[in-house]
């Protein structure tokens, strides 16, 4: 379950840079990526703030980041796999669809994780975008990272797990990172839109958590893909979270290069996200302080 966006309880002091101010060229996408790394800086200290506040008072701590999707894991395994009877593989064990389910949540968990948490990035830190130097775009650019963390040290723990209970890894697993780049530039650019939109409709929230929902279970991650109806074949092809689920699958537990086609159209729609998130997202940054 994706976790609301904590305020932050101090407000990180901001120098005025002359990368804030509006320049010839300030509206291309590649603006807010040159953002974000001048600004690395300041996105660590809110990614490290945001994991401080999220796991204060827990007795486990950062170790929820593993421990929920385990439980999640052995719920969805059972109920999937043992009660209704799920297999990727005709005669395949429950380790093996349990690989199979744990690496699509891991793309599901980051991807759910960062569109509904950038969503109120910015409406629930007016007091930051008030400032004059701030920079926004880190408020949902810092949510994305912290996504992007947590998934890391997922896929660690899949990695031991294909290791111990499936056939390895093999060199295509030194692709993942390239993966997950691609994903969190999808990501960022969705992100982008849904944060100004909360700022104009304040149900968009809500919106987003039913959507994410129903996006995760018309994605193939309880399910192959081959289970899909023939004549829903085209919400397949066009969902580009099945074919990062896909790619993830490949590289990690299959064990060879995904096909051009998913390749091809999670990179193509990552850069449509990402210029187009970037591009309305300069296009309102100013007209947040008003609305906040």
């Amino acid at each position: 379950m994706a976790t609301p966006v904590p305020k932050l309880p101090e407000t990180p002091q901001v120098s005025p840079s002359p990368t804030t101010r509006v320049r010839v060229g300030d509206y291309a996408p590649t603006r807010g990526l040159v953002s974000l790394w001048t600004h690395r800086g300041l996105v660590w200290e809110f990614v490290l703030r945001d994991l401080k506040h999220r796991y204060t008072g827990s007795s486990l701590g950062f170790f929820w980041t593993v421990v929920t999707p385990l439980l999640e894991l052995i719920t969805y395994t059972f109920v999937f796999h043992v009660l209704i009877g799920v297999r990727f593989v005709e005669g395949a064990g429950g380790a093996h669809y349990a690989l199979f389910l744990f690496c699509g949540m891991v793309t599901w968990y980051a991807v759910s994780d960062g569109l509904a948490r950038a969503a109120t990035s910015v409406t629930e830190n007016g007091h930051l975008i008030k400032k004059v130097n701030f920079p926004a775009v880190v408020l949902p650019g810092h949510v994305i990272a912290s996504a992007v963390l947590n998934q890391c040290i997922r896929i660690a723990l899949l990695a031991v797990a294909a290791i111990a209970l499936g056939n390895g890894l093999s060199w295509h697993f030194l692709l993942v990172p390239f993966a997950v780049l691609v994903e969190a530039a999808f990501v960022l650019g969705v992100g982008l839109l849904l944060s100004v939109t909360a700022v104009y409709f304040k149900d968009t929230v809500h919106w987003v958590k039913a959507i994410l929902l129903l996006w995760m279970f018309v994605t193939p991650i309880f399910y192959p893909a081959s289970a899909y109806p023939e004549q829903y074949k085209l919400f397949l092809l066009l969902n580009p979270l099945a074919h990062l689920v896909g790619v993830f699958h490949e590289l990690v537990l299959n064990q060879r290069l995904p096909h051009p086609h998913s390749v091809i159209v999670i990179l193509v729609m990552a850069s449509l996200s990402v210029t187009i998130g970037y591009s309305v997202f300069r296009h309102h940054r100013d007209r947040f302080a008003d609305l906040v």
